[in-house]
């Protein structure tokens, strides 16, 4: 029977919460960053169509290409 083996030493142990802490400490808030750029974008343009006149939207709602007919 082989000698049994565990994966998981201390030293691996150690070095595997070395990279997920550098992960957490140095990758994350770049990716936050970035989620909050995307957000804010989102709500600027939100906050335009709030503020924008009503008559223009429904004009570029009826520019459309095709027509509809209702019998």
């Amino acid at each position: 029977m082989p000698q049994f083996q565990t994966f998981f030493t201390p030293a691996r142990l150690d070095e595997f919460w070395y990279y997920v802490k550098w992960l957490l400490f140095y990758v994350a808030p770049m990716i936050m960053i970035i989620a909050a750029a995307g957000a804010i974008s989102i709500l600027i343009v939100m906050i335009k169509k709030s503020f924008a006149n009503e008559e223009e939207i429904n004009k570029k709602d009826n520019q459309d290409d095709y027509e509809i007919r209702r019998y």
